[in-house]
This record gives C-alpha cells, sequence and structure tokens, in this order.
C-alpha cells in the first residue's frame, strides 16, 4: 500500500486515491509522508528528509483515510418506493387523460364543467342563466340548443372514459396501499398502468 500525506492540502492519498481528513494532530514540522509500501521518507518544514522504515506511527491517518471513504447510495427505503409507484401509477393516469383532451387547449378543457353544468340546467328549465353558453353560442354562430345539444354529446362520451380512467388510478394506488408498510420494490413493480 502506497501513502501519502501533504498537509498543506489537508489530504491523504492510498495507492493514488485522496480524501480530505483532518490532519491536525500531524506534527506540526511534518509538511509530507511518502511510503511506497515498504519504505518513503518524511518531509519537514525545515531540516533535511528523514527515511521511513515503518508506517506504524501514521497508521491514524490511513484509518482517518479509510473513514473518509465515500458511503455507498442507501438504497430507497419503503416509503420512497411507495412514493415512486404513486408517482408512476398518477403520471401514466395523467398522460391517458390528456391523450383523451389533446385535441383541446387547456382552457377550453377547463370550462367543460361550467359548460355542462350551464347545458343541463338549461335542459332542467329553459328559463336557466347559461352566460358561458351564450357567449360561445354567438362566437360559433350556432342557436343555443345546437350548441348544448354538442356540450351534452361530448359530456356523455367524457365523462365515463375520464371515470374508467380515474376509477383505475385509485384501484392501482389501492393495491400499493394493500402491500402495507414494507413493499419489496418487485411487489410495487407489479402494479402497472
Amino acid at each position: 500500500m502506497r501513502v501519502t500525506i501533504i498537509r498543506d492540502d489537508g489530504v491523504v492519498g492510498v495507492d493514488g486515491v485522496f480524501r480530505r481528513v483532518d490532519l491536525s494532530t500531524l506534527p506540526a514540522r511534518i509538511r509530507a509522508l511518502q511510503w511506497n509500501g515498504v519504505s518513503g521518507h518524511v518531509e519537514y518544514d525545515h531540516g533535511a528528509n528523514t527515511t521511513l522504515h515503518d508506517l506504524a506511527a501514521f497508521q491514524t491517518f490511513v484509518e482517518l483515510w479509510n473513514a473518509a471513504a465515500p458511503q455507498p447510495p442507501v438504497p430507497p427505503g419503503a416509503r420512497q418506493m411507495t412514493a415512486a409507484a404513486f408517482a408512476r401509477i398518477d403520471s401514466a393516469y395523467e398522460a391517458a387523460v390528456k391523450a383523451m383532451t389533446k385535441s383541446y387547449p387547456g382552457d377550453e378543457v377547463g370550462s367543460w364543467p361550467q359548460q355542462e353544468a350551464e347545458a343541463r340546467a338549461w335542459l332542467m328549465d329553459s328559463r336557466a342563466s347559461t352566460p358561458w353558453i351564450d357567449a360561445a353560442a354567438t362566437g360559433r354562430g350556432i342557436d343555443k340548443a345546437a350548441l348544448i345539444d354538442k356540450i351534452i354529446t361530448k359530456a356523455s362520451l367524457f365523462t365515463p372514459a375520464h371515470g374508467q380512467l380515474t376509477g383505475k388510478r385509485q384501484k392501482l394506488r389501492d393495491e400499493i396501499i394493500a402491500l402495507g408498510d414494507n413493499p419489496t420494490q418487485q411487489q410495487l413493480d407489479a402494479i402497472q398502468w
């Protein structure tokens, strides 16, 4: 084992791998140390280098170097794995909903609940207030009844499809929850969209 200690840099190198270590206990007059595995030398601030026949007096610094080794990454815990599984399911759900609404601008999709509520209210009572529908019918150049028919038709298609996707998402999340507090990655990976 080759060892290098460099006080001014605050590092110890073992076999060419250098790590920062606390060198505060290194005698103040020692500037550096070189050890080739069999012999070495100590370099001083003032004075000639001395030959080193044994590394025992500096073994503490090799131990500090070992302690400074990067720790292996901690494998994800059950909470992190479960959160990642929820995120994977939620992402697949969002992609499926987005695919269903991709030909509509976000603002229009956001108005769908208002459109449907006004259309259903008007179907129950033609005197119901329908400001969104009135403005959209005028802007589109069609009569109110025709627009309401289009809104109800689209809602009748979208609502069950959206409900099915939402139900699937909830079912998969329930399956993840049913695994308990310590699921394995394999169990979580088996739950797929």
